[in-house]
């Protein structure tokens, strides 16, 4: 499959391959245009059950709702990319772009928070 090209707001590419199950790799202009990395979102993450275990053995109460409000303002952040054992923030107009980029394509965008 040819990566998908898209451009953000300051003309900086996104090149965009994703998989049958919704994994999704993209190349950042502006962060290193010769290696794809793999894109991770906040909100993703954050549903998943062993990041509620993690957060539940260093004491912070989930219940909570200034916990909750926190846990919504990271998950309105977006995303990052790891490429080579470092992450990179992926705003989260730019992770929008790749999501509508992804389904324009026949792509899907999977609900990860199901995953084990």
């Amino acid at each position: 499959m040819k990566p998908i090209t898209i451009k953000n707001d300051y003309g900086e590419t996104i090149e965009i391959k994703y998989d049958a199950e919704g994994g999704i790799k993209i190349r950042h202009s502006d962060i290193d245009p010769k290696r794809w990395g793999e894109l991770h979102e906040y909100e993703k993450r954050l549903r998943q059950p062993e990041i509620h275990d993690a957060l539940a053995v260093k004491g912070i109460d989930l219940s909570k709702p200034e916990t909750r409000e926190a846990l919504d303002a990271i998950s309105a952040m977006g995303g990052y990319m790891l490429l080579r054992g470092k992450s990179y923030i992926i705003s989260a107009k730019e992770v929008a772009m790749i999501h509508e980029a992804v389904e324009q394509a026949g792509g899907i965008i999977p609900n990860w928070s199901n995953r084990p």
